[in-house]
């Protein structure tokens, strides 16, 4: 038996500690609120530049008690988000569940996860984070684990307007949802998490068990293999016997996290090329037969026009093979910069400039004086390296910033030195050196108004250049 059915089987059977009674009220919960959709009641605000506003988020069905409450600041094409939670049912009731995960929906109905705000036994949890749009709505999701990049169906908590500061509209449409309570039925099980089965362990192999679901072992077969490696790895760290040994499992078992979804959004993609491809040669089949039909119909006329109809015929099918295909390869350019924009974005605020997509490290992840970042800085460091791990084409420049605290030649060495602490981090989590540049401007090219501790805080920033790829 090999790797991959011992840890389907272990997925599926290791629950020992719940109860079928509460396995059977989690999934009368999942279905509950998989036929109760709450979209038609969120609204979704547009912030007005330089004003502060606040939010409260109210519980759906499946989270009657819990609340929170969120402010809302969008200034410099960057909205910043402190968002607070309480009261919040521990997700594994809900279904195959670990944790709960805040998202930003779009007005055409994308949503992107904008970092974890509760642990796995429920109750409280917060999160301050940023966002590159000025027009969005904020609701909560139960998720399988951190590293998700399309909500599920378990919406517990979503915004309601206190004082804001902007118009209002409401949510019409969210484009991809994740129905993993119907998935768990046939392909997961809910995992208690212990000593034995810590969080990140069972957010990995929840990962990977939803990456196979979606085809990855056909359509992407060497980022599961990769996710499976990293899961294996983080197991055996687990159980060693040195205390050393057994700290890095969790580090090794979010590695396989991201990768796990990543194997899933790699064959997401490959599926729809692979039909897409499939309808382009169904398509040029019925041209050709339909040419063919052309032929033996004039054939019973005339020799001389069949042949000329048939020759038309089939260069119109050959017109019409190498238009479909050149509008497929337009689109899958298109589809895989986008993709690679909103996985990236998923880790830090992202967007699209002349000199290629720019990521940013906001001041929020900066002291004054300091070119360490903080923790959140950190992971966010981390989701950016795991995604970029999947394209080997990228290239990166590094430029640090200061805000004008100081003399000119510190800041330049402060900003040089704050570049340099970004490409370490990135090379110790697998990019290549070769593969990044860093420059310090100083206090030169500054974002926000210095005379402000806002202004100051968005000017200390580490801008990430990516060129190359898709």
């Amino acid at each position: 038996m090999n790797r991959k059915t011992l840890l389907t089987l272990t997925v599926l059977a290791s629950i020992g500690s719940v109860s079928a009674a509460t396995r059977a009220q989690g999934v009368q919960q999942a279905e509950a609120i998989a036929a109760s959709d709450v979209l038609s009641q969120i609204s979704m605000y547009s912030y007005r530049e330089g004003r502060k506003s606040d939010l409260f988020f109210r519980g759906t069905p499946i989270a009657a008690t819990a609340q929170g409450k969120a402010e809302v600041e969008y200034q410099d094409g960057n909205a910043r988000i402190l968002a607070e939670v309480e009261n919040l049912p521990e997700p594994a009731l809900l279904g195959p569940y670990t944790t709960y995960v805040l998202w930003a929906l779009t007005p055409d109905g994308r949503a992107t996860n904008q970092g974890v705000i509760g642990s796995h036994s429920g109750g409280k949890g917060e999160v301050e984070t940023q966002y590159g749009a000025s027009q969005f709505a904020l609701i909560v999701t139960a998720e399988p684990h951190f590293a998700v990049t399309m909500p599920s169906t378990m919406m517990a908590l979503y915004n309601v307007g206190d004082d804001v500061q902007g118009s209002e509209s409401k949510v019409t449409t969210l484009t991809e949802r994740a129905d993993y309570a119907s998935l768990g039925r046939a392909t997961l099980s809910r995992v208690a998490i212990d000593e034995e089965n810590p969080v990140e362990i069972v957010q990995a192999r929840y990962a990977i068990a939803i990456a196979g679901a979606a085809g990855a072992d056909r359509f992407a077969s060497p980022a599961f293999e990769t996710a499976h490696r990293k899961l294996a790895a983080a197991e055996t760290a687990l159980g060693g016997k040195r205390k050393s040994e057994r700290r890095t499992a969790p580090g090794l078992a979010r590695e396989a996290t991201v990768a796990g979804e990543d194997a899933r959004r790699s064959a997401m993609i490959a599926s729809d090329e692979s039909a897409a491809a499939a309808d382009a040669r169904a398509a040029a089949a019925a041209a050709a037969e339909a040419a063919n039909t052309v032929a033996r119909a004039a054939a019973r006329d005339a020799a001389a026009e069949a042949a000329s109809a048939a020759t038309e015929a089939a260069t119109d099918a050959v017109l019409a093979i190498e238009a479909a295909t050149e509008v497929e390869r337009e689109r899958s350019a298109v589809a895989a910069r986008n993709d690679l924009r909103e996985r990236l974005n998923a880790a830090l605020p992202t967007r699209d400039s002349n000199r290629g997509l720019v990521s940013e490290i906001g001041g929020v992840q900066f002291a004054t004086g300091s070119a360490e970042t903080n923790v959140s800085g950190r992971e966010s460091l981390a989701r950016f390296s795991g995604v970029v791990a999947s394209y080997p084409d990228l290239q990166f420049k590094v430029e640090g910033h200061t805000d004008n605290v100081g003399n000119v030649a510190a800041n330049n060495e402060l900003s040089l030195r704050r570049a340099i602490a970004v490409r370490d981090y990135l090379i110790g989590h697998g990019v290549a050196a070769s593969k990044i540049d860093v420059a310090g401007f100083g206090s030169s090219m500054p974002v926000g108004d210095n005379s402000t501790v806002d202004g100051r805080a968005r000017n200390r920033r580490v801008e990430i250049v990516i060129s190359g790829g898709p």
